[in-house]
């Protein structure tokens, strides 16, 4: 449920007469949202003030809007290092019970340069949430579902294909967590990677954007089921060439 549903499933709540839903409706139209106080807080409880929506009901809506949008909080984690460190490498990391934070306990060679390490083979975790490319509203106002049919945009960035063996991508949508595990190659040789992100690296770093138009090319490399160790095994044994789909 999108949040032009969640405001549908309120108005198909209401009680009243045609001629309270719209003055409701034009109310909530000029006031002037500052969030939290938002548009559907100023509908819902413009409603219950005036006894067309039942406080049962606000319940039922709630709960159900929650249940069908799990990963919202997601969205609404400001800091970069929160989002990729706190959240997507703990995610990741938590599906596989040998997975381990890279550390020069492990590799004497390690700097930073990736993330986890899995028996040898050198992990990046790259994180993006899918939201509508149309829209200029808040992450969280402008999130996307998996099968939502608005313009989505994610964008991986800060890829270094040469610094590791294996990638574990986070695509977050509202309602599911996907993930794709590919090798560095297949990355390096995607035909959507652009090189050189940001100024002076030297071609060393890169981003892609997955969009509605592309993202069919990644369904190859998507987690099914939970074991993320064979998977990342599996990429990191693959010797060729990568291959990308138009």
């Amino acid at each position: 449920m999108e949040l032009t549903e969640l405001k549908d499933k309120i108005i198909g709540s209401f009680s009243g007469s045609a001629e309270q839903l719209q003055e409701v409706l034009e109310l909530v139209a000029l006031d002037h949202s500052v969030f939290p106080f938002n548009e559907y807080e100023h509908l819902i409880c413009n409603l219950i003030n005036r006894g067309c929506l039942t406080f049962a009901q606000y319940i039922e809506i709630r709960n159900e809007y929650i249940s069908e949008n799990p990963n919202l909080w997601i969205f609404e984690i400001s800091a970069p290092r929160g989002f990729g460190e706190g959240f997507a490498q703990t995610y990741v990391q938590g599906k596989g019970a040998n997975l381990k934070r890279a550390s020069k306990k492990l590799d004497a060679n390690y700097s930073g340069e990736y993330d986890l390490w899995l028996d040898g083979i050198k992990i990046e975790v790259k994180a993006s949430r899918a939201v509508d490319a149309n829209s200029e509203e808040p992450l969280y106002m402008k999130a996307l579902s998996r099968n939502s049919k608005k313009n989505l945009l994610m964008n991986f960035q800060q890829l270094k294909p040469q610094c590791c063996d294996v990638f574990v991508w986070v695509a977050v949508f509202r309602d599911e967590i996907v993930l794709w595990v590919m090798n560095s190659r297949e990355v390096a040789e995607n035909n959507l990677f652009s090189r050189g992100q940001h100024r002076g690296n030297s071609g060393n770093e890169g981003q892609l954007h997955v969009k509605h138009d592309n993202i069919h090319q990644f369904k190859m490399y998507e987690l099914v089921g939970n074991d993320i160790e064979s998977a990342i095994r599996a990429a990191a044994s693959k010797t060729s060439t990568a291959h990308t789909t138009s």
